[in-house]
């Protein structure tokens, strides 16, 4: 077939798939793009190969990708020359065909590349002393049509340049530069965009390296311009206490110091990284960022140490010692770059697993396979099914989301076990919409799975239970050991140790599914699941109780992959009050925790922030409203 026939029906069955599901075709925004979906898992196939060393940063401008790190030549997917381009090349980004009038041909490595405002240029910042025929060091602005610089933007940096952001006519950046224009500005600088001239409110010091000379490796800014995020191997910002990460408030005037410091990147991975902090990006609506990180294997989840892991932090939140939401750990192999799309968190390395606190270069208990390139729940970081592979090499060092969906760019030539030479694209169209994880609501039909094996609905508006009807689905939920719906799916524990699910519409039930468990077995959850008295699910977690125990458990749990997390954490019991070895069912309904106790009552406790808010009260009974809730397996509230 002809090659431009050929470009013709890619831009034209793009272009169609993108109308079909309203994608805008506009200027990237220097955060990520929303997504409502999880993107397919299929590249597209007209990118361009970029033919040899490595894709380090990507920007979408106007209708055109722009691709820069060290390399010197690339190809049309569909063969032709192979074209010189020194370090920067931009092409189609609906055709993949390679832009020829764009050759700037910087002398050096390209670190980071970041649109205008307005789509008609694009900053680049690196290594490289001459871009574009002109003496340009470390940061240029060049027209998107000519690949010249931008008239009228004049600046100059004393040190590399290694990220960079765009918010409104404010050009954030960092790098290893202790002055921009004869000023002093050390590792971060706010321009004017338009100028180049750098904001007198902003000149926020970072300084003091825990190793070697210190520098700003990333930073990411929210969406309206309040925060600043920054990683690298500082230990000061304006000589306050910041290991590695720290926050400016841009609100203020000057820029200042944010309130919110934690400590957990201050321990030591492998003593040869000056930082093992690799990347952060903030969530399309700022509300909260992840870091990536490097490190190698010190002991998981049990040593404390965030080595080789992906973790989320809130925004909003303030003071010392912060914690992450949480952590999802690889086992001991990098994760150099990650992009937050509202649907999930994409994370690109080196790595061979997630979801793998327990081991180090081997899978431990609860690992899942995710070789080079993943996804991550945003609620509570489990590993999504998403699971296209990627060559692994020595890593993804950009991950970008557009409109259109995730490109990646790396070291490698193999993206879902196809031939993509160190970029490609993952497409929102065919991607997967988030299935809902609803645990039902009240009013509505109570369960309750009995110990003779029968399953018992009651009409309840939350004060007073209707007569019981006994639903025949020919199981004997006998052998169930606590339940939980969510959204037309019932799962639930079983005494010979597996975690089942099916589906359930309120009268019938599909065939039994067992959710694999990774081997966690080695770390007793089958037996936990064998001798379950009560199970619900709240924002992305699974809640238990076992026979004979105080506590309240949960491990994060992602319906959407059926993974369980391989962590295991404390809710309540430990010295906050209750005692839950007597529970004999349990479910979740709007804020309420219900829970039956072994002397047949049925108990309402206020439930906020992943734990009881309040004291036990007894709502339904032998002795209040005849109901005997003793001996119940599950309860649940039917969620269609």
């Amino acid at each position: 077939m002809d090659r431009h026939l050929r470009l013709f029906l890619v831009v034209l069955a793009t272009t169609m798939a993108a109308a079909a599901v309203g994608l805008p075709y506009s200027p990237a925004a220097a955060v990520q793009a929303s997504h409502s979906v999880i993107v397919s898992a299929d590249p597209v196939d007209w990118s361009p190969n970029v033919l040899d060393g490595s894709v380090k940063a990507i920007a979408q401008v106007g209708n055109e990708i722009v691709v820069g790190g060290n390399f010197t030549q690339v190809q049309d997917v569909f063969g032709g020359p192979v074209l010189t381009r020194n370090n920067l090349l931009a092409f189609d980004a609906t055709t993949g065909a390679i832009d020829m009038a764009f050759d700037p041909e910087p002398d050096a490595r390209v670190e980071a590349l970041v649109p205008s405002a307005d789509g008609t240029a694009v900053f680049v910042g690196g290594l490289f002393n001459n871009i574009s025929g002109t003496s340009t060091k470390k940061l240029a602005k060049l027209d998107l049509a000519t690949g010249l610089p931008v008239q009228g933007f004049k600046t100059s940096v004393n040190g590399s340049v290694k990220d960079l952001t765009v918010r409104g006519n404010t050009l954030y950046i960092a790098g290893t530069f202790t002055q921009v224009k004869g000023t002093p500005h050390s590792l971060v600088a706010a321009l004017d965009a338009t100028t180049g001239a750098p904001d007198p409110n902003f000149n926020v010091q970072f300084t003091v390296a825990r190793k070697n000379k210190a520098y700003v490796a990333k930073l990411d800014v929210t969406p309206d311009a309040s925060k600043l995020i920054a990683i690298g191997n500082f230990t000061r910002i304006d000589g306050l206490d910041r290991w590695q990460i720290g926050m400016v408030d841009l609100t203020t005037t000057p820029a200042s110091v944010a309130n919110w410091e934690t400590d957990r990147y201050k321990p030591t991975c492998a003593s040869r990284f000056d930082t093992y902090l690799r990347d952060v990006d903030f969530s399309p609506d700022g509300s909260y960022l992840v870091v990536v990180t490097t490190g190698a294997f010190w002991g998981g989840a049990g040593a404390g140490v965030l080595c080789d892991t992906a973790a989320r932090w809130e925004t909003s939140a303030t003071g010392t010692a912060l914690q992450p939401t949480w952590v999802d750990y690889t086992g001991g192999d990098t994760l150099y770059s990650v992009a937050v799309t509202g649907a999930a968190v994409y994370v690109g390395g080196h790595e061979r697993w997630a979801n793998n606190p327990f081991a180090g270069d081997a899978a431990g208990p609860g690992a899942v396979r995710r070789q080079g390139i993943g996804a991550l729940d945003p609620i509570n970081g489990v590993p999504l099914s998403w699971n296209p592979t990627r060559a692994r090499g020595l890593g993804a060092f950009a991950l970008v989301g557009t409109p259109d969906g995730l490109w990646v760019g790396s070291d490698t030539t193999r993206l879902d076990h196809e031939y993509h030479a160190r970029i490609g694209m993952f497409p929102v169209t065919g991607g997967e919409a988030r299935p809902p994880a609803d645990p039902g609501a009240l009013p509505g039909l109570f369960y309750q799975m009995a110990q003779d094996g029968t399953l018992v609905a009651r009409y309840f508006d939350g004060t007073t239970f209707g007569s019981p009807t006994i639903v025949s689905t020919g199981i004997d939920w006998s052998h169930a050991r606590g339940g939980m719906m969510l959204s037309g799916y019932l799962y639930d524990g079983w005494d010979t140790g597996e975690f089942i699910y099916h589906a359930f519409d309120g009268s019938s039930v599909g065939n039994d599914h067992s959710i694999k468990l990774y081997n966690l077995q080695a770390k007793g959850f089958d037996v936990q699941l064998s001798n379950c008295t009560g199970m619900f699910f709240d924002n992305g977690r699974m809640y238990y109780t076992v026979a004979g125990d105080s506590k309240m458990y949960y491990r994060y749990f992602t319906p959407e992959s059926n993974i369980v997390g391989a962590e295991l954490f404390i809710a309540s019991g430990n010295g906050d009050g209750f005692d839950w070895r007597n529970v004999s069912g349990m479910t979740m309904a709007g804020g309420m925790l219900y829970f039956a106790s072994s002397n047949g009552d049925l108990n309402l406790v206020p439930w906020e922030n992943g734990r009881p808010s309040s004291s036990i009260t007894a709502i339904s009974g032998p002795s209040i409203d005849g109901i005997d809730w003793k001996g119940s397996e599950a309860l649940f509230v039917l969620s269609p």
